[in-house]
């Protein structure tokens, strides 16, 4: 081979592009991708060496142009890794990447696919995307977004660990294993010569496969890093979250985020069972009258659940858009907060009260039943609470006079409010210590009140070692720069940006 490897990008005519009809990336990028997806999950490793070994054989390369391609695949890599390894210490990348909504994380991706499939030393061009079926959307938004920080690392990973640096795949490693018996199937084709270079041919794939993967990293990370310096739209509510919280409390959202779910359930609006909940091979059914009239869809597990549930639906089938917003079905605003990690938050939220436009009324936000057992001391808190719905808190001087807190910022109150529901029905171990510390903030200097006086009254409260878990937390905003004193005011107004849900006061 005498041309340089730009040159012979230009050589190859497309293989897989032209088999598939993939949409040009210039024409609808999100149609190109969804075909290559299509197309990379009904190849085998087979059938993709097999395309490429009648453009590749030993005659093509020289043992000096394996050699360069080797060294030019390195150099790609360890330009990745110098980016990967500066910005990916410490965590802050991790839980900004993981804040991101899922399309901005996409369009991150594609920004990579799209770059590493245009470079011009990119030997197969786009048809590369056919050599790796780890590099993929879809793969890379499991788990919100943790796909592609597990790839990010594993790449680093390998790459100190071997040379050459071959990113490991099954599905890929499995050409590395085809028996001889599978190039002979090609002689049967009279119009094509089965190649001899079978390593030769194996090994230039997998060369190509892991520069594209180390360009479409670089190009990924420098498009998510320019939208962190020039705080782009997409990623201002982000980094307001991470640098007005501080690192811990910004990865636990983060952390959180990423057991929100991809898609709602469908449950049987009659007995409320999902399809693995009833067993494998069950198909729901929807009402066809809504379906037909309302493009709209009820779904039912049998035909005696959906007349049981008629004389519920009669009354909006197919007139509107009626369903009961059962928990982590479409309808419920909450649904990707649905088990897990959220579940019990969510099961909280749902309770809360709503206004018309389906926002959160904070004013009626009241403090609930106890799951558990309250104290006496955070009974009559409890009490006093829904006696008067304008407090949002009730604390006592020396002599046991109260004193109401009200909090004037809408934003602080949501979140105040929400910690305060949490702790008080016990519906999740959270939520004192970022209660206690806005409180110490605004209130020690009342008179009558003082740190060592609110601090008896949490304990009485809630437990002797209340003290203890508010100063740790409190140390911990210190390090972490909390530029509002506390997290509370931290997160009043950034907080459900990211997350996605409005509140009135």
């Amino acid at each position: 081979m005498t041309s340089t490897t730009e040159d012979q990008a230009v050589k190859f005519p497309p293989l897989f592009s032209k088999k598939f009809n993939i949409t040009s990336i210039k024409q609808d990028i999100l149609k190109w991708d969804k075909d290559w997806e299509a197309a990379i999950a009904s190849l085998t490793a087979a059938d993709v060496l097999k395309e490429i070994s009648y453009l590749l054989d030993d005659s093509f390369l020289t043992p000096g142009d394996l050699k360069s391609l080797h060294l030019d695949l390195r150099i790609v890599q360890e330009g990745a890794a110098r980016s990967l390894r500066k910005f990916l210490r410490g965590g802050r990348f991790n839980t900004i990447w993981l804040l991101l909504g899922a399309s901005e994380q996409r369009r991150h991706i594609l920004q990579g696919l799209e770059k590493a499939s245009e470079a011009p030393s990119t030997l197969l061009g786009q048809d590369t995307r056919a050599l790796c079926p780890d590099v993929t959307v879809s793969n890379f938004l499991t788990e919100g977004g943790k796909g592609f920080i597990g790839f990010l690392t594993r790449f680093l990973e390998v790459l100190d660990s071997s040379d050459p640096a071959f990113l490991p795949n099954s599905w890929w490693e499995q050409a590395s294993e085809l028996p001889n018996s599978w190039w002979k199937q090609t002689s049967n084709d009279a119009s094509r010569q089965r190649p001899e270079g079978t390593k030769m041919v194996f090994e230039v794939a997998t060369i190509c496969r892991n520069k594209f993967i180390g360009v479409f990293l670089l190009a990924s990370f420098e498009s998510i890093l320019r939208d962190i310096i020039h705080r782009s739209v997409g990623m201002k509510d982000v980094l307001n979250i991470v640098d007005n919280t501080g690192a811990d409390f910004a990865h636990s959202l983060a952390q959180a985020k990423t057991t929100l779910r991809d898609k709602p359930l469908v449950r049987c609006e009659n007995c409320t069972k999902t399809p693995e909940d009833i067993g494998k091979g069950v198909r729901f059914m929807v009402c066809s009258t809504c379906k037909t009239k309302l493009k709209f869809q009820v779904h039912y597990c049998s035909q005696s659940c959906q007349k049981e549930d008629w004389p519920f639906h009669k009354k909006a089938c197919g007139k509107k858009e009626v369903s009961k917003g059962l928990s982590g079905t479409k309808d419920d605003d909450l649904w990707q907060f649905s088990g897990g990690q959220m579940g019990p938050i969510a099961d909280m939220m749902r309770n809360l009260p709503t206004n018309r436009d389906g926002t959160v009324d904070i004013a009626n936000v009241g403090v609930g039943p106890c799951k558990g057992r309250r104290s006496p001391a955070a009974e009559r808190q409890a009490e006093m609470l829904e006696a008067d719905k304008d407090a949002d808190y009730f604390l006592f001087t020396a002599s046991d006079v109260p004193v109401r807190f009200v909090i004037d910022d809408p934003g602080a109150k949501m979140v105040f409010r929400i910690n305060r529901r949490m702790i008080m029905t016990q519906t999740a171990d959270s939520g004192l210590e970022p209660m206690a510390e806005y409180m110490l903030k605004h209130m020690s200097g009342f008179p009558g009140l003082s740190r060592d006086i609110i601090f008896k009254q949490l304990c009485a409260e809630y437990g002797n070692n209340t003290t203890r878990k508010v100063v740790e937390w409190e140390r911990k905003s210190r390090e972490r720069g909390v530029s509002t004193g506390t997290v509370i005011g931290s997160l009043s107004k950034d907080f459900m940006k990211v997350f996605g849900h409005t509140f009135s006061k």
